[in-house]
């Protein structure tokens, strides 16, 4: 019998034989495994739902509690007239004895609410202004 060494390194049955692939298709095709991807598409969900929640609810006119303030309690409020003064004048009164009463221009954004907040909890008198383009 001859030997034929080019039949020798080829399998007895076709099925057993696998060609080598190569490791990067399965990177490439799997993009959802990388972290910065999967940080990526969970940021943009979470941020749609907030998005969502913002756009469709509809602000509630309904107070817990009587006593509450809230915005629809302070836009009852014209401007100018008695009760107006009363608030404004009570907002400005300063309740420490080292205290200063304060003028906080921008008080509607989140600096100014912020800074009028730690303001009135030193217990300064403090009269929020801000612009509202109208």
């Amino acid at each position: 019998m001859k030997h034929t060494p080019h039949l020798d390194s080829a399998p007895s049955t076709p099925g057993k034989f696998k060609m080598d692939k190569s490791p990067f298709i399965h990177h490439r095709l799997r993009w959802h495994s990388s972290p910065f991807a999967k940080l990526t598409f969970w940021s943009l969900v979470f941020l749609g739902l907030i998005l969502m929640f913002f756009f469709h609810c509809s602000p509630s006119n309904s107070n817990s509690s009587p006593t509450s303030s809230s915005f629809s309690d302070y836009s009852t409020f014209s401007w100018g007239g008695p009760q107006w003064e009363k608030r404004v004048w009570s907002s400005a009164k300063v309740r420490a004895s080292n205290g200063i009463s304060v003028l906080v221009t921008g008080a509607a954004g989140f600096v100014g609410t912020h800074v009028s907040a730690a303001l009135k909890k030193r217990g300064d008198g403090v009269l929020g202004l801000d612009n509202f383009n109208d």
